[in-house]
């Protein structure tokens, strides 16, 4: 991943919200949360989850799959594991 694209992500999360959300959805695992378990873990409003999860999907952080017409969202471990293994190798202080 390119220091460009690092430092979109890292911009994506440096909203309270997506950080709110992105912490519930790690915590659910792999069952993924639908929009009202979201309201209930983060205590914000349907309109503030769909605009700060529009950010997430498309900063790639976030997925979701259609269950029974409703969408259930996904951490995308991948790309947070790539964002913060990036950080870690190229910015963590270097022991002597």
């Amino acid at each position: 991943m390119d220091p460009r694209e690092i430092a979109r992500k890292l911009g994506v999360l440096s909203i309270e919200e997506r950080v709110q959300i992105i912490q519930s959805l790690l915590e659910a695992g792999e069952a993924g949360l639908e929009m009202p378990d979201i309201a209930g873990r983060t205590g914000l409003g349907a309109p503030a989850i769909v605009k700060q999860i529009e950010a997430l999907i498309g900063a790639e952080m976030v997925t979701f799959k259609t269950r029974e017409n409703n969408k259930v969202y996904f951490v995308n471990e991948r790309v947070l594991r790539e964002v913060f293994d990036y950080m870690v190798s190229d910015y963590a202080p270097r022991s002597s």
